[in-house]
């Protein structure tokens, strides 16, 4: 595939570098999040059957992969993950602007992954997911999104940010404030309207703390021609 000059390049983003520190990362996001927990609610919308196939981009560790492919016939993760020996996780590199699957799944899911891109980026990233998607296939994303009212955002970062140091200490709270500062989250509407016009409907969707946020979605199918 050959790449443009003018494509954002996925791997320049100004975030931390979660591939090196990707372990590390999940094991003190742990302390912050119930990721089991996170994942159950995942399975629990995705009613996984066993001939089905799902794309998780932005693997990571694999953990969502690893526990999705007990629930069906293939799980698709993009990232540079290692397998664990489980033969139905195929693991490859790529990202949400060049990985394209063969074949059309039965969903897709993405944690706190989104955020690397620009909105625009964001938005061909999303139209991209459901071209991979069969028509009512099921997206869940799952990112840092800010839901507070942006006219108290300087109390609502801080408040935030002094959170985190309590409950995981002040490395933990500079990367939060890093995040703030230099990448790319944005709004909860922003993000509802780009899911959206990606052709998805947003049947669920949670906010926490002001800056986490959760959609689950279904691909619309696309309007017959007149």
């Amino acid at each position: 595939m050959t790449i443009p000059n003018w494509r954002y390049h996925e791997l320049d983003h100004p975030g931390a570098d979660f591939d090196a520190l990707a372990e590390i990362y999940d094991r003190n996001m742990q302390n912050y999040r119930d990721i089991h927990a996170e994942i159950r609610e995942i399975l629990s919308f995705l009613n996984l059957q066993p001939n089905q196939t799902v794309l998780e981009i932005g693997t990571g560790t694999g953990e969502f992969a690893l526990v999705a492919a007990r629930h069906c016939s293939k799980v698709y993760a993009v990232d540079k993950a290692r397998s664990r020996g489980i033969n139905n996780v195929r693991f490859l590199q790529g990202g949400f602007l060049t990985y394209q699957n063969s074949t059309q799944v039965d969903a897709v899911v993405t944690q706190l992954a989104l955020h690397h891109l620009p909105d625009f980026w964001k938005q061909v990233a999303l139209m991209r997911m459901a071209d991979m998607l069969m028509d009512e296939g099921k997206l869940c994303l799952r990112d840092v999104v800010f839901n507070f009212d942006i006219i108290d955002y300087e109390d609502s970062i801080e408040g935030y940010i002094l959170r985190a140091s309590e409950m995981m200490g002040d490395e933990f709270a500079s990367r939060i404030a890093a995040h703030v500062k230099n990448e790319y989250s944005t709004v909860d509407w922003i993000m509802e309207g780009m899911i959206e016009r990606a052709g998805f409907r947003v049947v669920w969707k949670d906010y926490k703390d002001g800056f986490m946020g959760t959609y689950f979605c279904i691909k619309q199918p696309a309007a017959a021609p007149f």
